[in-house]
């Protein structure tokens, strides 16, 4: 009998948020939404087009979003100490791409009513360009009172590979510090990058789903590389949901600034703040653009994009 009452309570909450997000009326001017709930047509320009910095970057949530937000250091301490646990709530089909030996998993929307995770201190791992939904989830969880506490670790799988933590893989990986040209764009969405051009004419950096912060020529690629680490190195993250995406204008030039980039994090000591680059580079982005443009001409409306994919 004394279990009555948080069950009803989970499934209370659990239709709350499912209800919060995907049983809402559209409005006009908004997306379509599927998996984590992210837009991914590109028939109109993201909310984030014109804002840049990490101010910009958190003016849309509220403080008891910002508030679940967890750099990796801290969400490691917060999953190891007592009671702690990683729990990873991507959609099934990107569990299955890439898994995370030894982590809980559990859909986000289904996170209330796994009672295996009750009393638990929480940290919630997505997929990185998800903030917005785990952040409102988390919210909610927090005010439920079933949890010790929950977390969202900033920037997801992505930080958990680049601290080096185990996957497994069912296809081949791209490194942990490069995105896709869809990342890219779901990303943009929330005003996730700082966005830095190597190489980009005024044409395509108009196209580009994000305000550009910071342009440089591939002229003198060495000195450009310099003046964008002392441009990173001079900014103030203060736990900034944002990360600086390097989009170079071809694929050989992606090459040559990732292999300057790395060489000189070695011989500084890996004193070099992070950055991750566009896959593919400027010529991936433009594609996919132009393949979802097409689609969505056909459909006669945005696409939404495939769980997992």
């Amino acid at each position: 009998m004394r279990h009555a009452l948080p069950t009803l309570s989970a499934a209370v909450l659990t239709c709350a948020l499912a209800c919060s997000l995907a049983c809402a009326p559209v409005q006009a001017g908004t997306h379509a939404f599927t998996c984590d709930r992210q837009a991914d047509g590109l028939m109109a320009p993201p909310s984030w087009q014109n804002a840049t910095g990490a101010a910009a970057a958190t003016a849309s949530y509220s403080e008891a979003e910002r508030a679940c937000w967890a750099d990796w250091a801290h969400a490691r301490e917060l999953a190891t100490g007592p009671d702690g646990l990683w729990v990873d709530v991507r959609d099934e089909g990107a569990r299955r791409q890439l898994g995370l030996p030894g982590v809980a998993a559990a859909d986000l929307a289904d996170v209330p009513a796994r009672t295996f995770l009750w009393n638990q201190s929480l940290v919630l791992i997505g997929t990185g360009v998800d903030l917005k939904a785990l952040s409102q989830h988390c919210a909610a969880l927090r005010q439920s009172g079933q949890f010790k506490s929950v977390h969202v670790l900033l920037h997801g799988v992505r930080s958990w590979r680049q601290a080096g933590q185990p996957v497994q893989a069912g296809s081949a990986l791209v490194p942990p510090d490069e995105i896709s040209a869809q990342e890219f764009w779901l990303g943009a969405t929330q005003g996730l990058w700082r966005v830095v051009t190597l190489g980009l004419d005024a044409q395509a950096q108009a196209r580009l789903p994000q305000t550009v912060a910071f342009a440089a020529s591939t002229g003198d690629l060495p000195q450009a590389m310099d003046a964008l680490a002392a441009r990173i190195a001079g900014a103030s993250e203060d736990l900034s949901p944002q990360r600086w995406l390097i989009v170079a204008a071809s694929a050989a030039q992606l090459r040559r600034a990732q292999a300057w980039w790395r060489q000189q994090a070695a011989a500084r000591n890996a004193a070099l703040p992070p950055v991750v680059w566009l896959s593919g580079a400027w010529p991936a982005y433009a594609d996919y653009r132009q393949h979802q443009q097409t689609l969505a001409a056909h459909a006669g409306r945005p696409l939404p994009r495939l769980c997992g994919l």
